[in-house]
């Protein structure tokens, strides 16, 4: 059995792949993040901005021959993201030097905006030798820094490149999921239909996403796939969607009516819902995930305000070995579907 550092397992993503590397009997897992392990299985409650408490926590770490990195910190400015998520897996790795940890494979999990679809209208598909844009972007620092760290301490890397990722999780705010089902749940409870509260243009624009599961089993074929050493992969569900063309089901999955889109900033508009948020969760017996923490309206704005095409080839992907897909539309629909089922919103 071989033993995996998991790094960042309580986000949408990281959650996913602790469960999949979790529960297959494979490896012997340890997780690692500032916050408290929220189930069993060793974890390790870290500081990872802190360099001295990175080498302290991970010193009895020597058993440990492979690292899925899957933490991340937000900023204000993508400039001011740079900084502490290069940092973290700076000190990740150099804590696992320290512990002489034989580390032969990183797994870093990246992200759509290496492309600058963050930034505006971008070639696509995108595909993974595409030239760079000038930054500032994080992902860049840590995939030069990964790259040097390989080369000097003589482990294989690859790099996972999801988008619009799609999982059941309450860990993060980041999450869409959670924002089409609070959306939709205040939005029933205002007793108004549910609109699609994006741009025009994405509105009708070619959308991607990839399923937590998928990137977990991804990431699992990444930590041994030989095809995936020193290699950047795409990873998304293989298909594509218009929200025009979903937005019936995802109404029909809360059992209400839909009215034509209403563009509108989440940010604002949902600013003073808190008490709204708090009343469904008493009426309807909910878990009591805090209203702050179960979604980032900043977020959903940014996804549903994107006008264009965001499409990422996934042929290299499928060429090195891992052919998994998923119906993004079924995906959507089944993980919104299960969030009411288990109580997070009515």
């Amino acid at each position: 059995m071989s033993a995996v550092l998991l790094v960042g397992p309580h986000g949408v993503v990281g959650s996913a792949i602790a469960d999949r590397l979790g529960g297959d009997g494979e490896w012997q897992v340890t997780t690692a993040s500032r916050r408290r392990a929220e189930e069993g299985g060793r974890h390790i409650s870290v500081d990872l901005l802190d360099a001295a408490a990175a080498q302290a926590a991970f010193g009895d770490l020597a058993h440990v021959t492979h690292l899925v990195f899957a933490a991340y910190v937000e900023r204000p400015t993508m400039a001011e993201t740079v900084g502490p998520n290069v940092a973290m897996l700076a000190n990740t790795l150099d804590a696992l030097r320290a512990a002489r940890a034989p580390l032969q494979r990183v797994v870093l999990i990246g992200g759509g905006k290496s492309y600058g679809e963050h930034l505006g209208p971008y070639k696509t598909p995108a595909k993974e030798s595409d030239p760079r844009f000038l930054g500032p972007i994080f992902y860049n620092d840590q995939e030069d820094l990964l790259a040097d760290r390989a080369r000097a301490d003589g482990f294989a890397w690859t790099v996972l490149r999801p988008d619009a990722v799609i999982g059941f999780n309450t860990g993060s705010p980041m999450n869409l999921l959670n924002g089409i089902a609070v959306f939709a749940a205040l939005s029933k409870d205002a007793g108004v239909p549910l609109r699609f509260p994006g741009s025009a243009g994405a509105w009708t624009a070619l959308h991607q996403a990839t399923d937590a599961d998928l990137l977990a089993a991804a990431a699992e074929w990444a930590l041994t796939g030989e095809g995936a050493a020193g290699e950047i992969f795409n990873v998304t569900n293989g298909d594509l969607f218009r929200w025009q063309h979903l937005w019936t089901d995802i109404a029909d999955v809360f059992e209400m009516p839909t009215a034509p889109p209403q563009p509108m900033s989440l940010s604002d508009q949902m600013a003073d819902k808190r008490a709204a948020w708090d009343g469904l969760v008493e009426r309807h017996h909910l878990r009591p995930v805090p209203y702050d923490q179960i979604v980032s309206w900043p977020f959903a704005d940014g996804v549903w305000n994107a006008g264009y095409d965001m499409v990422q080839s996934t042929i290299k992907i499928r060429r090195a070995g891992f052919a998994g897909c998923v119906d993004s539309h079924e995906s959507i629909v089944d993980h919104l579907a299960r969030l009411r089922r288990l109580r997070y919103v009515p």
